[in-house]
């Protein structure tokens, strides 16, 4: 492995680590599995420097490569049952009201609730997601909406 620029990747993990761990804890649930994953999408990211140093947005494919292992995780301790409730613990106690909307967001389903948390976590704009996702921009405002609705309809107002 060649690492050229290294000041670029430093650059990048330092603007993007905390915000993707972010992401990717309402993604999984616990912060712990969210590190794990975006530290992992960054040791790839270094081990493909190489090539994805040449990519207009590297930070696009970090954030796939971490959103991809957090849906894998999230899978895996669903089929692990009860000894996922472990993992879930580590989430720390809020209000009702806030675990009310955690629940709604953790049941949409995927390409729903990948849009929403890019939205409100990230900031991310309708343009910018559709070109990471490779889809339309009347894709994205679609599961935005989507997402919203079902949201509101989980926690039931109908607002």
């Amino acid at each position: 492995m060649k690492v050229e620029h290294r000041g670029d990747l430093e650059e990048i993990f330092s603007a993007y680590y905390p915000r993707l761990v972010a992401e990717m804890t309402l993604v999984t649930g616990s912060r712990a599995v969210a590190e794990d994953c975006v530290g992992e999408a960054f040791t790839r990211l270094v081990l493909h420097w190489n090539k994805l140093s040449r990519y207009e947005q590297p930070q696009g494919w970090v954030r796939r490569v971490a959103y991809n292992l957090a849906v894998d995780e999230s899978r895996r301790r669903r089929r692990l049952g009860p000894l996922g409730e472990a993992a879930e613990r580590q989430v720390p106690e809020h209000t009702g009201e806030l675990r009310e909307v955690w629940g709604a967001i953790a049941a949409l389903p995927r390409s729903q609730r990948e849009v929403l948390v890019r939205r409100v976590v990230d900031g991310a704009t309708e343009a910018e997601m559709a070109d990471e996702l490779r889809v339309p921009v009347g894709t994205i405002k679609s599961r935005l909406s989507r997402a919203r609705a079902n949201v509101r309809h989980s926690i039931g107002d109908g607002s």
